[in-house]
């Protein structure tokens, strides 16, 4: 792991807000997830980290149009990857009924 943990914290480094450059959302979204992998492995929950307006509207598009777009590819057609699928969007719907009460 040190070759990726040296990798992502340059990454990190360059993208933080003292580097006088923003830091991209899908950038920020990847941090935050590979954060809570490494608190999972850990035994650890996730980060609790507030639901926003943006956040709504990328698990809406997850929902209305990643999901499906991967679920009209060829590849996405085998017992895992369907079960992946399905997983990620029971996941994100849970997300959005959780926090849109």
């Amino acid at each position: 792991m040190g070759s990726i943990d040296r990798r992502l914290a340059a990454l990190e480094d360059r993208s933080s807000p003292r580097s006088g450059y923003p830091v991209p959302r899908a950038l920020m979204r990847l941090f935050e997830a590979t954060e809570d992998w490494r608190r999972d492995r850990e035994g650890l929950p996730p980060i609790d980290r507030p639901y926003t307006e943006e956040d709504r509207l990328d698990d809406e598009h997850t929902l209305h149009v990643t999901i499906p777009a991967y679920e009209s590819e060829p590849g996405w057609k085998t017992g895992e990857a369907k079960a992946f699928l399905e997983d990620w969007e029971r996941k994100v719907r849970e997300r959005l009924e959780r926090n849109t009460r």
